[in-house]
C-alpha cells in the first residue's frame, strides 16, 4: 500500500488510473490525457502499440505497463462490462466495438499495488471518460509493482453505511471509519496482526439521497492509518444506491458509476480472486419526490452471468486459489444450511456453481442489517468445502437510531485474515468495542421494559400497532447467549460452573432478543416488526442449580473453529446483560 509521501510522488502516473504512453502509434494521435481519457479519433490507419498491431474493428485498446521497468504486463484481464480480454505479451489489450459499453476497467494483478487517486486514495482501475462509439479509444495504465505478492493480507467488510443525511455521514466518519483506523493502526503498530489491509463496502452506501453521493463517495475512498498508509476501499452497489429518478435498471446505476466506479468488476490479491457484482434488478419505482424508490428483485441477469463466466475463465489455476464474491442481497432465502432455499430463479444457482471451480469460496453480503452465516452445503469447492456466505450486520445498525442492529447485534464491520488461498480467520468487530466482545448473556427469567414488557418465556406486545413478539416457555430458568458471528456447524458453546462444563444448544427456531426488542419499542418508539427480528444465533442451557440468578462462578465459553485453517477463537462472558447500556 502507498504511504502519503509515495502517493504524492506517484501522482503523474496514477492520476485517475490513466498514464501517457511513450510508445509509438501510427495513425491517429497518442495524446492520452490523465483524466480517464484517450484518443477518440476515427481509425483510418494501422495502429501499433508496443509492437502489437491493433486489429480493425477493435476500437478500444491500450497498454498496461510496469512503472519501474516500462515493460508491458502480460495476462491482465480488461473489460468493457461485456467483453473480457487479456493483455498480450506486449501488455497490449484490444476490445471490439460494443455500442452499449461506456467505460473500461481491468482486474488489478496480484503482483501490483492497487492504483489509487492521489487526492483521496480511491482505487482507480477504471476510466473516468466514456467510450466514444465508432472512434478510437485508447486507455493506458502504469502499475507499481509490489516488493512481493501479498501472501497474507486483511479484508475489512463494511455492510450498509446507509446514510441519508449529513449527520449520519458524520457518524459513519467519526464512528465506523475512525474505529477501523484505530483497530488496524493498533494492530500494525503493536500486534502486527492485520497485514496489508483493504476494505469492501457491501451496498447501501446511501439511503435514497442522491445529494449525499459526493460526500459518501469521498468517505468510501480510503482510510488513512496512523503510519501514513491508506486502506483502499472497494465498493458494491445496494438497492438504495440506485437512482429512482431514472427510467430503468440500467440507467438507475449511472449516478453510482459516475461517483464511485463500476458495479461489476474484479481484482486479485495474493492467491485470492475478488469479484464485486450488482445483484439488484430494479423493476418499477414507487412513491414520489424524496420518497420515490425502486421495487427490485435480488439476483443476476443472464448478461451478468455471462460476464462472470468470462471473468472467472481468465483466472488461472482456480483449484489452488480462493474466490470471494461480494454483493448486496443475500443468496440464501432461508436460515437453514443447504441449497434448497437458494433463489434459483435469479441466477443464484448458476453463480454458486461457477464458484465451485475454486479451491475455496466465500460470499460477502449486506442488506439485512443483521449478521447471519450461511453454509451452502449443496455447493462444494475443489477442496470439498461448502461455499460459505457471510451476511454482515450494518455499520449503521438500525439506521443510525442507536448503536445496535434490528436484532441486537452491535453496529460494526468484519475483519478477515487471509493466508495463501485460505480464509485463515475472521471476527465480527463492534464499533468502539473490543474484538473479544462477541456475545451477550441473559438470564431467561429476567423481564425488560416498562410500558411494553417482554420476557423470554412469554414474549410481549409493543407499539401502537400491537406488534407481537413470541417467547418460548422451555427457556425458563435458562442461560441464554446471543453470539452474532456464529453458525450451526463451527461453534461450540458451553456454560462452565465451578469448572464443570454444561453444553449449550443452539436454537432451531427464530428467536428475538427480548432486551433489544424492549429497547426499540420502549425507548425508541418503534412500531413495526422490523425491530423485533427473530434469529437463530441464540444458545441456551438450563441453570444447573435451577435458577440462573443463583449460580456462582460461572462463565459462558464460545469456541469458533475456522474449518479451512483450523484456527480457534475462544470468547468468554461472565455477567448478565440486564440493562440497555451500550445500546
Amino acid at each position: 500500500m502507498l504511504g502519503k509521501l509515495k502517493l504524492i510522488l506517484l501522482t503523474a502516473t496514477l492520476l485517475c488510473g490513466v498514464a501517457c504512453s511513450d510508445d509509438d502509434t501510427k495513425g491517429g494521435n497518442n495524446n492520452n490525457n490523465q483524466n480517464g481519457g484517450g484518443n477518440n479519433n476515427e481509425q483510418t490507419e494501422t495502429v501499433v502499440i508496443n509492437g502489437t498491431t491493433i486489429e480493425s474493428g477493435n476500437t478500444v485498446y491500450g497498454l498496461i505497463s510496469d512503472s519501474v521497468t516500462g515493460q508491458g504486463i502480460a495476462g491482465v484481464a480488461v473489460t468493457d462490462g461485456s467483453n473480457v480480454v487479456k493483455t498480450d505479451s506486449n501488455g497490449v489489450y484490444q476490445i471490439p466495438t460494443n455500442r452499449w459499453a461506456k467505460y473500461v476497467w481491468f482486474t488489478i494483478p496480484a503482483a501490483y499495488e492497487v492504483p489509487v487517486d492521489p487526492q483521496n486514495g480511491r482505487p482507480m482501475f477504471y476510466t473516468t471518460t466514456k467510450i466514444k462509439v465508432g472512434k478510437q479509444n485508447r486507455y493506458d495504465w502504469k502499475l507499481n509493482p509490489l516488493p512481493a505478492v501479498e501472501d497474507e493480507f486483511t479484508i475489512i467488510a463494511i455492510g450498509d453505511p446507509q446514510c441519508e443525511v449529513a449527520s449520519e455521514a458524520e457518524r459513519f466518519r467519526t464512528e465506523t471509519l475512525a474505529d477501523i483506523r484505530s483497530t488496524i493502526s493498533g494492530a500494525q503498530s503493536y500486534e502486527n496482526r492485520y497485514h496489508n489491509a483493504y476494505a469492501i463496502t457491501l451496498g447501501d452506501i446511501t439511503f435514497d439521497n442522491t445529494v449525499l453521493w459526493p460526500t459518501m463517495a469521498e468517505l468510501c475512498s480510503s482510510v488513512q492509518l496512523d503510519n501514513g498508509n491508506n486502506i483502499p476501499i472497494f465498493n458494491c452497489i445496494g438497492n438504495h444506491d440506485h437512482d429512482a429518478d431514472r427510467q430503468n435498471d440500467k440507467e438507475a446505476t449511472e449516478l453510482y458509476v459516475e461517483n464511485v466506479g463500476p458495479t461489476d468488476y474484479s481484482f486479485d490479491r495474493g492467491k485470492v480472486h475478488f469479484v464485486v457484482m450488482d445483484n439488484i434488478i430494479c423493476t418499477t419505482s414507487t412513491g414520489f419526490g424524496a420518497d420515490k424508490t425502486w421495487n427490485y428483485d435480488g439476483g443476476y441477469t443472464s448478461t451478468q452471468i455471462a460476464w462472470l463466466e468470462k471473468d472467472l475463465e481468465a483466472v488461472e489455476d482456480k483449484a489452488n486459489k480462493m474466490v470471494v464474491l461480494s454483493g448486496h442481497i443475500p443468496f440464501r432465502a432461508g436460515s437453514t444450511s443447504g441449497g434448497s432455499n437458494v433463489n434459483k430463479d435469479k441466477g443464484y444457482s448458476d453463480v454458486l456453481q461457477l464458484l465451485t471451480e475454486f479451491g475455496e469460496a466465500h460470499i460477502f453480503i449486506g442488506h439485512t442489517h443483521y449478521p447471519e452465516n450461511y453454509i451452502h452445503t449443496s455447493y462444494k469447492t475443489q477442496n470439498g468445502q461448502p461455499i460459505y456466505e457471510h451476511v454482515h450486520g450494518a455499520a449503521c445498525g438500525g439506521w443510525w437510531t442507536s448503536n445496535i442492529g434490528v436484532e441486537g447485534s452491535p453496529n460494526g464491520y468484519s475483519i478477515y485474515e487471509i493466508k495463501g488461498a485460505t480464509m485463515h480467520n475472521w471476527v465480527a468487530k463492534g464499533t468502539n468495542k473490543n474484538e473479544t466482545e462477541q456475545m451477550r448473556v441473559y438470564n431467561a427469567n429476567d423481564t425488560y421494559g416498562h410500558k411494553y414488557v417482554y420476557t423470554w418465556t412469554t414474549g410481549g406486545t409493543g407499539g401502537k400497532s400491537n406488534i407481537k413478539t413470541s417467547g418460548r416457555a422451555d427457556l425458563a430458568n435458562c442461560f441464554i447467549a446471543t453470539i452474532w458471528n456464529d453458525d450451526p456447524s463451527n461453534w461450540e458453546v458451553e456454560l462452565i460452573v465451578d469448572g464443570v462444563s454444561h453444553r449449550m444448544q443452539r436454537v432451531n427456531y427464530n428467536l428475538a432478543d427480548m432486551c433489544s426488542t424492549a429497547f426499540f419499542f420502549n425507548e425508541k418508539g418503534k412500531d413495526t416488526n422490523t425491530w423485533n427480528k427473530g434469529m437463530k444465533h441464540f444458545w441456551f442451557v438450563k441453570a444447573p442449580c435451577g435458577d440462573p440468578s443463583q449460580e456462582k462462578n460461572w462463565t459462558v465459553k464460545a469456541t469458533h473453529t475456522v474449518k479451512s485453517s483450523g484456527q480457534q477463537n475462544v470468547y468468554t462472558a461472565s455477567g448478565f446483560t440486564t440493562s440497555y447500556d451500550g445500546f
